[in-house]
């Protein structure tokens, strides 16, 4: 799979929608400017590590992570789902 900012935003909006569709959430706007962690109901530190697997795991990507989830900077604060499309972008080109 070839990847570019469009695609990972996808897979990234996607495995959310999902992860807020299993706990019978239906929330159709998330967008670059979302921020899950405190934005998207009953998503917590547990619901990313989740959904950053997933979207790992979908994307490919089989190396091993510093920090379980990509929603959470290094600070321990919540990241917009830009700023997660911009780390996995980082990652994949740290890797080639």
């Amino acid at each position: 799979m070839e990847l570019d900012r469009k695609k990972i935003l996808d897979v990234v909006i996607k495995a959310l929608r999902e992860a807020q569709y299993e706990i019978g959430e239906n929330n159709e706007n998330i967008a670059e400017s979302t921020k899950p962690i405190g934005d998207l109901k009953y998503f917590d530190s547990l619901s990313s590590v989740y959904v950053t697997v997933h979207c790992l795991d979908t994307l490919g990507y089989n190396e091993e992570l510093k920090m379980p989830s990509l929603f959470i900077d290094k600070e321990g604060n919540a990241l917009t789902v830009g700023r997660v499309v911009d780390e996995i972008l980082k990652l994949f080109r740290k890797n080639n």
